[in-house]
């Protein structure tokens, strides 16, 4: 039986499942065709009915593999990819094939540099004071392009959170004594 995918840590792991895949991929020159099918893998995972196949108490890795067998025929899936997903199965995180493909697309893209930039501030800030923000981020880390966003959020109670890709940068008061707390200080 495979646990649903915890909210906190899934997006986590799946970068990690992500930065092989795209590792691999690129060894492979076959970037794209990874990503079509980790989108198909994450698409197939989120059936109700496999599903219920993931979280049945009784099933044991080595019998998912079995059921994933048809599967790989339907994707045409080399063996690498084969061994990829065996690898989730047998760590028991197939379920979090949908957090993989979307680390993998934003990795893929980090790697082209279309890097998302949001920024998060405790008050409103003005389009000129946003954008120079924005524009010091994209020298400093390189990015080409990507979207850009601007948010409030007064539960940061002072200054803000500059999110780069997957990358975080917290300088909010809200994350200071947050830090300060874990410390014990």
């Amino acid at each position: 039986m495979e646990p649903k995918p915890k909210r906190d840590i899934a997006p986590k792991l799946g970068r990690l499942f992500a930065k092989a895949a795209l590792e691999i991929a690129q060894e492979m020159s076959s970037v794209a065709v990874w990503e079509e099918k980790l989108e198909l893998l994450a698409e197939i995972v989120k059936m109700p009915d496999f599903e219920k196949i993931l979280r049945d108490p009784r099933l044991k890795p080595d019998d998912m593999k079995d059921v994933m067998k048809p599967v790989y025929d339907k994707m045409e899936v080399d063996e690498i990819f084969r061994e990829f997903v065996d690898t989730l199965i047998e760590e028991k995180k197939l379920s979090y094939a949908p957090c993989v493909f979307e680390s993998y697309v934003r990795q893929r893209k980090e790697l082209e540099g279309h890097v998302d930039i949001t920024l998060t501030s405790a008050f409103p800030m003005d389009a000129s004071t946003s954008d120079h923000l924005i524009e010091r981020v994209r020298d400093k880390f390189n990015i080409v392009a990507g979207e850009k966003n601007v948010e409030v959020d007064p539960s940061l109670i002072g200054g803000m959170i500059i999110k780069i890709g997957d990358y975080e940068i917290d300088q909010s008061t809200r994350g200071y004594l947050e830090r300060k707390k874990r410390l014990g200080m």
